[in-house]
């Protein structure tokens, strides 16, 4: 069996666990085989007679995960969906989660904040915009960085005048 990527739709995306990645159609990779069977919700793969080509085709992540590892009797292959695609994205994202523990009212160093591959935290590139912030709950070690635990204004910045909406 080998594992096939399917770029047409994000030629941008990758994945580690195929075998091939192309920028051929779905029409043109189905060319290939005698039978393309939608697999996304298969339970068990299907009995096929001798000489015959097939292929799987999935578009959800996990079913991906859940087939790859399969004894499939043809091809996998994965035309990711745009949710797959997101997910995908998500898992080579780098965000930031806390470092150690953070107290509530902690004003964050560079110390306090760590990098990770994946994770719904705030994007690794917003790490020195969140220093000199003040953490408005507390953190426990690992936990994901959302822009809601963090005060909006740096420490020792004065808001902006008229930011409030009122009349200055």
């Amino acid at each position: 069996m080998r594992r096939i990527l399917l770029t047409a739709d994000a030629p941008e995306l990758t994945v580690e666990t195929v075998d091939e990645a192309t920028p051929a159609s779905l029409a043109e990779v189905a060319a290939r085989y005698h039978v393309v069977i939608p697999a996304d919700h298969m339970a068990e793969p299907p009995l096929l007679a001798d000489g015959v080509r097939a292929a799987f085709l999935c578009t959800d992540l996990d079913a991906f995960d859940r087939l790859r590892r399969l004894a499939l009797p043809g091809d996998l292959l994965f035309k990711p969906s745009p949710v797959a695609r997101l997910d995908l994205l998500r898992r080579s994202r780098r965000t930031l989660v806390a470092a150690r523990a953070i107290p509530v009212g902690t004003v964050l160093t560079e110390a306090d904040l760590a990098e990770v591959i994946g994770g719904t935290g705030i994007g690794a590139e917003h790490g020195p915009d969140l220093v000199g912030r003040r953490a408005m709950y507390a953190m426990a070690e690992g936990v994901a960085v959302d822009f809601g635990m963090i005060s909006e204004d740096p420490v020792g910045v004065p808001p902006v005048a008229g930011a409030d909406g009122g009349d200055s």
